[in-house]
């Protein structure tokens, strides 16, 4: 990476959070893989970056008021621009519009929840909140950036803010990369004619687009034609009136080193020895999210234990924590979790242990011990559980693993396959299969998903996009190709 480059990095959640306390502020590392992935960057172009993020807690709007985040450049080595946004404008720009009807959209949720209509509160919260939030991004992201810095927009939070730069900025660089998955027309055709248009015309505004594998590019791709825009598939090309924007794929990778230093701490050991022992072990790992498809992996697994009498020994260790419990879908969703656990647990006493808070340690431990892996969402950007486990995970354990995460691209050559995450006998196969595979497959297998899932440095990750912009702005092309989505 040219250490001259000058950069603005954008995103709804910033590097740090603040915690207000007795002597003041202090500062935690941001929620999220994001800040991991990022901040290093930032670290070493110092102020040639800058990092805008809204104020997303009390604490932040705290420190913001209190002055506080003046001091992030002394603590970083780079600058941070928190906005302070009205929290009602706030709730109504991420809980209403992003984490509910885009993200329901880009992981075609419609059915699964049954949410299939907006009303006029959704709608308003478009017009007066996500999209003048979007504009206020933009905005900010053009007092600081010179013109020949490169500007990246992360996430669906922010679809429409390149938009909005390109019309203060017409000349400048750039970028916008969503991390969850891009289900495409079907996903977007439900929301509200203005709002899907508006979403995708937003994204056009970049020269460069980012997804992390071929899947969700395509289906970007093809809202980009619902739209009108001339595509060509082969070259990752999207015209629309006189912007011209480039698609790729940059498939996250883990920072295996540091998991395994981790996960061989002390907190981490003795969860091993809590969870180790009283036979085989079948893990997840997960946010309780609709889209991981948690509640099916559970009956499939009482499916299994119907079926065969054989198989008695094996417990499923479930690792979840709960996930924007502000909105009534996930605390609905949340009881079906505990619900299906329930109900395997009274025909199988204690097959099913639930843990259902946050901890990374208890976490790191079961991945280590997993003999099967379950990884099933119906539709996710990455699933880097898979990854992770496939690095952590001592006992030659096999991976289960669902074409809709995003890890299938890199990883499903080496799992047991689910093609239809919904069919439940599918799945309770699939663990059976993963269950009584013999032990040289097992271990080659492991071994494959071990090298794959360790082959490639965090920051190769951010440098190959920045490599792509700088191509992108010196001569018009990004520097990589584009990849096809897989048969």
């Amino acid at each position: 990476m040219n250490e001259d480059l000058n950069v603005v990095l954008v995103s709804n959640r910033g590097p740090v959070s603040f915690v207000e306390s007795d002597d003041g502020f202090q500062t935690k590392r941001g929620a999220g893989g994001l800040a991991g992935a990022l901040d290093p960057v930032a670290r070493r172009l110092g102020d040639n970056a800058t990092w805008i993020a809204a104020a997303t807690s009390e604490g932040d709007r705290k420190a913001l008021a209190a002055g506080a985040a003046g001091d992030l450049r002394a603590e970083l080595g780079y600058p941070v621009t928190l906005l302070d946004i009205e929290s009602e404008v706030y709730a109504d720009y991420y809980d209403v519009v992003s984490n509910r009807m885009l993200w329901f959209a880009n992981h075609c949720l419609w059915d699964e929840l049954d949410v299939h209509s907006f009303g006029e509160k959704e709608i308003a919260a478009w017009s007066s909140a996500y999209d003048p939030v979007n504009a206020r991004f933009a905005r900010a992201a053009a007092d600081v950036a010179g013109p020949d810095a490169l500007v990246l927009f992360q996430d669906y939070h922010l679809a429409t803010a390149p938009g909005h730069l390109r019309r203060l900025r017409p000349d400048q660089t750039i970028f916008h990369f969503t991390h969850s998955s891009f289900c495409g027309p079907a996903g977007l055709e439900e929301l509200p004619g203005e709002v899907w248009r508006a979403v995708v015309e937003g994204m056009l505004g970049s020269d460069l687009i980012g997804f992390h594998v071929p899947d969700w590019a395509e289906g970007f791709l093809a809202a980009c034609e619902h739209v009108g825009a001339e595509v060509d598939r082969a070259a990752g090309r999207v015209a629309l009136e006189a912007q011209t924007s480039w698609v790729r794929t940059y498939p996250i990778p883990i920072d295996a080193a540091e998991l395994r230093e981790r996960a061989a701490g002390a907190e981490a050991r003795a969860w091993a020895e809590r969870l180790a022992g009283r036979g085989r072990l079948l893990v997840r790992a997960d946010r309780m999210e609709p889209s991981k498809n948690i509640v099916r992996g559970f009956e499939a697994f009482g499916l299994l234990k119907d079926q065969h009498p054989e198989l008695a020994d094996v417990r499923f260790v479930a690792c979840l924590y709960p996930s924007r419990q502000s909105m009534p879908e996930y605390r609905a969703y949340a009881e079906q979790v505990t619900a299906a656990v329930e109900q395997v647990n009274e025909r199988h006493p204690e097959a099913i242990e639930l843990f259902a808070a946050d901890d990374f340690d208890r976490t790191l431990a079961a991945l280590t011990l997993y003999d099967v892996l379950l990884v099933n969402p119906l539709m996710d950007g990455m699933n880097l559980v898979a990854k992770e486990g496939a690095a952590l995970n001592e006992r030659d354990g096999v991976l289960v693993l669902s074409r809709g995460a995003g890890a299938y691209d890199e990883l499903g050559d080496d799992a047991v396959q689910l093609h239809d995450p919904r069919d439940l006998q599918a799945t309770a196969d699939a663990l059976v299969e993963a269950l009584t595979m013999d032990a040289g497959r097992r271990t080659s297998m492991a071994r494959r998903l071990e090298e794959r899932a360790a082959e490639r440095a965090p920051e190769a990750w951010i440098n190959s996009q920045l490599d792509d912009l700088v191509a992108v702005r010196d001569h018009g092309a990004p520097a990589s190709s584009f990849r096809q989505p897989r048969g």
